[in-house]
């Protein structure tokens, strides 16, 4: 049997666990590449919903998808294990994408009951699978082990190798054959990781102790899950939705009872040391809600902002693939017209059908506003005025070819492949002399950083003329290069601090702890979506972003000598390695 690693090369394991992560990560990704835009396109056969629904959608399915980890995460510690588990919510996931690709959704009579169906679907096996394999790859090092970190960074690697991969995939099946074979498309990069990983188990089932049989940690049961958490979050959710009239405030209640549980969990504790490093991890769960805030928005307004208020013409250096392969390019709707300037082409009057507004309904209830090729595009009145309306003297002899919005969510893992190594040399520069900060330090710096990414997006949107100009797509470029360096700083240190600080007995319930506070920061991420749509001045709504974050960086730093303390960390620095996560890449290791 393999020994855990603790010196010389990595476990053979942690490739089959590289590997079926970033298959996971892949449909994961894929699905919040499109989410948003699939919900509010009514010309390519989607919802046809307004920006601000969508962005209630995709922030409450973002929210209850990191907010399961911790469920699933205290069923393996007690009842299952990781293995059983993660096996269990891959296949809830697969099925969920698949439920996303039935042909059945695009009947507009069952399309948002199916929706909600494979949302949920998508939440609950993410709620089994996501802690549980992060904990697999901590257990397969000894305590202490110096290979840790760097083993998290390899398997973070293949999160973001998913991430970045996917949106391609997503944008030439879409564009060739639809939202529901894109959809499908995720589910089967979620089945190919599931095979992955069944038919590797034996290489790391000894990472997995069961439960059962565990002799190292007392054996709890689930009844405080069901009498002290899920059952007062129900209720309170209902009792939430009912008072406020909306999800979010439902959302917001039910949260009550989940978070005294977490604190019910930690008064338990009888360890001193257990006890002050559990409430440590509690308090930098709380202070990183602000940065999940920020980071998610590229799943709601900033996929509204690439979709609408960007440059997405076919440049000189995309040409060449377009040219090969065509279906990289979609045909521009209508809309995009709207805030495109003179020296954007308009197609030639006969590539528009105008139309009544009743049978311009009737069209996009029947899903047949389709832009194609070559094909005349039914638009009203008002629409076809607005196309032409800021037009310069060009035409062109077809549909305008634009690079697809979801194809931006690459560039944030696309930073992560390219920076990571630097990251790497750096902090390693660092400790060598002395001077790395600690793992708390890293988190409030990551957090002041990405501040600095939302005053990128309030540049970018005082040079677009109170939102009546598009913007260059370099913005996107800077402010997602400014955010890696922040996630860089604050996620892989996150999920390996947890790994390193929580009590073993209940190291993958706290690990779904930070998805916990992942899923806070998420719904307001929907939240604040919905208040972009509502903001007519966009620099004043990515100032609010600045401000929330900053904020929170100068509470970490305020209390950042207690954390130190609380977690030991200078003690524990001199007797290991000091951490390499900084380095890591983590579209959010989630």
């Amino acid at each position: 049997m393999t020994q855990l690693a603790s010196t010389g090369s990595h476990p053979k394991a942690l490739k089959w666990l590289f590997l079926t992560e970033m298959w996971e990560r892949f449909s994961y990704y894929l699905m919040i590449g499109i989410l948003y835009l699939y919900l509010v396109d009514s010309q390519k056969g989607g919802m046809g919903m307004t920006g601000g629904e969508a962005s209630a959608v995709v922030g409450t399915y973002l929210a209850f998808v990191y907010l399961t980890p911790f469920i699933g995460g205290l069923i393996a510690d007690r009842v299952l294990g990781c293995r059983k588990t993660v096996m269990i919510g891959g296949a809830i996931m697969a099925l969920g994408h698949l439920l996303m690709a039935a042909p059945a959704l695009v009947s507009n009579d069952i399309a948002k009951p199916v929706l909600y169906v494979a949302l949920g679907c998508l939440v609950i096996g993410n709620g089994c699978f996501k802690p549980n394999i992060s904990t697999l790859v901590g257990n397969l090092y000894e305590k202490g082990s110096p290979l840790r970190d760097a083993g998290y960074n390899i398997f973070y690697m293949g999160i973001n190798v998913g991430a970045f991969a996917c949106n391609f995939v997503a944008a030439v099946v879409r564009n060739k054959y639809g939202w529901h074979w894109a959809f499908a498309s995720a589910g089967f990069g979620m089945a190919a990781g599931l095979v992955i990983f069944a038919l590797s188990q034996h290489t790391f089932a000894h990472a997995d102790p069961d439960p059962k049989t565990r002799t190292d940690v007392p054996r709890e049961s689930l009844k405080p899950l069901w009498l002290r958490c899920l059952g007062p979050a129900a209720v309170a959710g209902v009792i939430g939705y009912l008072i406020g009239g909306s999800v979010t405030i439902g959302f917001l209640f039910a949260c009550g009872p989940i978070v005294y549980f977490f604190i019910w969990i930690w008064r338990g504790l009888t360890q001193a040391e257990e006890k002050s490093r559990t409430l440590a991890l509690l308090t930098i769960y709380a202070i990183v809600i602000s940065f999940w805030m920020i980071f998610h928005q590229n799943a709601t307004a900033l996929s509204e902002w690439a979709s609408s208020q960007t440059h997405r013409l076919v440049s000189p250096i995309v040409k060449p693939v377009v040219d090969l392969a065509p279906d990289f390019a979609e045909p521009a709707p209508p809309s995009y017209y709207t805030t495109a300037g003179a020296e954007t082409p308009r197609p030639r009057p006969e590539l528009f059908r105008v139309v009544s507004d009743d049978e311009y309904k009737e069209l996009k209830n029947a899903k047949k506003l389709e832009v194609q090729f070559g094909v005349p595009t039914p638009v009203t009145q008002k629409m076809f005025d607005d196309v032409y309306a800021r037009a310069g003297a060009e035409r062109i002899d077809d549909h305008l070819k634009l690079v697809n919005a979801e194809l931006f969510q690459s560039i944030n893992p696309g930073w992560i492949i390219i920076i990571t190594p630097l990251f790497v040399g750096f902090f390693a520069l660092l400790q060598r002399r002395r001077r790395e900060p600690s793992t708390a330090a890293k988190i409030g710096l990551g957090l002041a950083i990405t501040g600095v990414s939302a005053l990128v997006m309030a540049a970018a949107a005082h040079g677009t003329n109170g939102g009546a100009d598009k913007a260059s797509a370099w913005w996107l470029f800077g402010t997602y290069g400014v955010v890696t360096v922040g996630e860089l700083c604050l996620s892989p240190m996150g999920l390996s601090l947890v790994n390193r600080m929580a009590p073993r007995h209940i190291s993958a319930f706290m690990m779904g702890g930070w998805f916990l506070a992942i899923s806070f920061g998420n719904k307001l991420s929907g939240v604040f979506g919905e208040l972009y749509e509502k903001m007519s001045d966009k620099r004043v709504f990515f100032a609010l972003n600045a401000l929330a974050v900053f904020v929170a960086a100068g509470v970490l730093f305020a209390v950042l000598p207690w954390l130190k303390r609380q977690m030991g960390e200078g003690k524990a620095q001199a007797q290991v390695a000091p951490e390499r996560d900084a380095a890591a890449a983590a579209s959010q290791g989630a």
